[in-house]
């Protein structure tokens, strides 16, 4: 049986040899969809990410695929349009993975004036395309939204709106989407995780590929490709950014997330929460809420973002001026933030000129770039990314991403009756076969019969749906290598276990050094690398 470095080892001699269509650097979601995107049209297609698959914004968001109530208000009404059609079919392609959840909308101030302009303002989304997959919104009186929410602040609430948006989880997203990719491609795609791209390959006054750098041995080579697609997002703020190019700026900023047990804050379902002219969302996350996100310029590293105790504050003082409750930094599980890759014309240095959309820019012959946007529009963003890469033949090889489901899809109907077969024949609890299903689809199963065949049926960690065997899985079948792959992307602990994993971490080592060669000695050492990163990552800042 090959391993996992054997087979990584086989990947990077692919990538040495062979010539590629397109060469994409990034493995975020507008990576993993360009990758699926060019698969779909036959191309040749390989990607290399200098850390792990979703990493850096692609793991870090508020969990939303949304049409984006605020551009709403703002006028952008293509914008919203085009993330809600997006957002159906994210529903209809990827249903174990994106899923709709009901938001309560609670309002306040003048009676009249209040419902009429927020139920204006609901009834433009659902006519832009939210009814069509989510039903209308509804309205409740002030009994029915303190029975949604029974800590509303009471004082001139007139009642609340009921829409619905959807929840997903995004690192497991991508890997499903470059899943996806690898089975349409049948053998002529490629992906290598901690590959580093450290500048382009030029020839005939074009860029032909782009030298990488192996980050786990050294060792560099050449990658040979017709084109090159930078989808590196945040990474492309950097000054010395290893494939150049101007055509726009990324400007970083950073959102925060606090996550607390859904015990702590009685709810129904999501709330937006909005306090003193600042909005935050509840977001319904397994045992768990998310609440977010702030908005602030980030100057520093993209690499590894933590929250600071600013952002901690203003996030606890949204939800505790929205609600009456006094939540504060000991109720928290934990903390995350992200970077949105926001953009703007070269040299533009106010703020106010930055944009949400996205940005696709020929920087030269044969180097593509694409920045901005949203999670929810990444197929959107990988189409036009490749049409760029092709030039003229765009139009012969058309994209075939909006009707391709997303490995693991099956109708919803079909992944409830894997459920109920996984507790009524396997003996699962409801919550572990229903986990199982969320975030392996079709595929739950396999890995169940995986964890039969190695004894690696035990529950993972205390009082969470996860077995055992999805670790060992997550490295066989999904590229992990390290722990922080494990716990923070694969299994989704580090941030919502208050010791960050310390408990579970020695057992997830062992099962992962079973396949990746760790002896006893670097197996210590990886628990204790991975703990230092999780604390400063995932940690609630300014609390001992």
């Amino acid at each position: 049986m090959t391993t996992p470095l054997e087979a990584r080892s086989s990947d990077l001699a692919r990538l040495a040899d062979e010539r590629w269509d397109l060469l994409v650097v990034g493995g975020g979601i507008v990576g993993a969809g360009a990758l699926l995107d060019a698969a779909s049209r036959g191309m040749k297609v390989a990607l290399v990410e200098q850390d792990d698959l979703a990493a850096g914004t692609s793991s870090r968001s508020s969990r939303l695929i949304h049409g984006g109530l605020r551009y709403l208000r703002q006028g952008r009404v293509g914008l919203v349009r085009e993330a809600l059609a997006e957002r159906a079919r994210l529903l209809r392609l990827a249903p174990h993975l994106v899923r709709l959840e009901a938001f309560l909308f609670p309002l306040y101030g003048p009676r009249a004036v209040s419902r009429a302009f927020y139920e204006l303002g609901l009834t433009g989304y659902d006519l832009l395309g939210s009814a069509a997959s989510a039903g209308r919104h509804r309205h409740l009186d002030v009994a029915e939204a303190l029975d949604w929410a029974p800590h509303l602040v009471r004082d001139r609430l007139r009642g609340a709106l009921v829409y619905h948006d959807a929840v997903e989880d995004d690192a497991r997203f991508v890997l499903a989407v470059v899943d996806t990719a690898l089975a349409l491609a049948q053998g002529a795609a490629a992906v290598a995780t901690r590959v580093r791209a450290t500048g382009p390959l030029h020839e005939r006054g074009r860029v032909a590929g782009a030298l990488v750098e192996d980050r786990l041995t050294g060792e560099t080579f050449a990658i040979r490709a017709a084109a090159v697609l930078d989808a590196t997002g945040v990474w492309g703020a950097l000054p010395d950014r290893p494939l150049g190019g101007g055509a726009f700026e990324v400007v970083p900023a950073r959102g925060s997330h606090l996550v607390v047990g859904r015990d702590r804050i009685p709810a129904r379902g999501g709330v937006t929460l909005r306090h003193r002219g600042r909005t935050a969302f509840l977001v319904p996350w397994g045992q768990h809420w998310i609440i977010g996100t702030t908005d602030r310029p980030y100057a520093g590293p993209p690499a590894h973002v933590a929250s600071d105790e600013a952002e901690v504050e203003e996030i606890l003082g949204t939800l505790n001026g929205a609600l009456d409750l006094a939540v504060t930094r000991d109720d928290l599980a934990g903390t995350y933030a992200g970077l949105r890759p926001l953009v703007a014309p070269s040299g533009t240095a106010r703020t106010i000129a930055i944009s949400r959309e996205h940005r696709v820019a020929v920087e030269a012959p044969g180097l593509v770039r694409v920045s901005g946007g949203k999670y929810t529009t990444y197929r959107l963003m990988a189409r036009d990314a490749v049409d760029a890469a092709l030039g003229s033949l765009a139009r012969l090889r058309p994209s075939a991403t909006g009707e391709l489901p997303i490995d693991g899809t099956a109708p919803v109907a079909e992944l409830r009756s894997i459920e109920t077969a996984l507790v009524r024949d396997d003996g699962l609890d409801p919550a572990t076969a229903a986990s199982l299903v969320a975030r392996h689809g079709t595929r739950a199963p396999d890995v169940l019969a995986r964890g039969r065949r190695t004894g690696l049926l035990a529950p993972l960690a205390p009082g969470q749906p996860l077995l055992e065997v999805e670790i060992a899985w997550a490295i066989d079948a999904e590229r992990a290598l390290d722990l922080d792959d494990l716990l923070a992307r694969r299994t989704r602990l580090a941030p919502v276990l208050a010791d960050r994993g310390a408990a579970i971490a020695p057992r997830v080592a062992e099962i992962a050094g079973e396949r990746l060669g760790w002896d006893a000695g670097r197996r210590a050492a990886e628990v204790e690398r991975y703990l230092e990163r999780a604390r400063n990552e995932f940690g609630v800042p300014g609390r001992a």
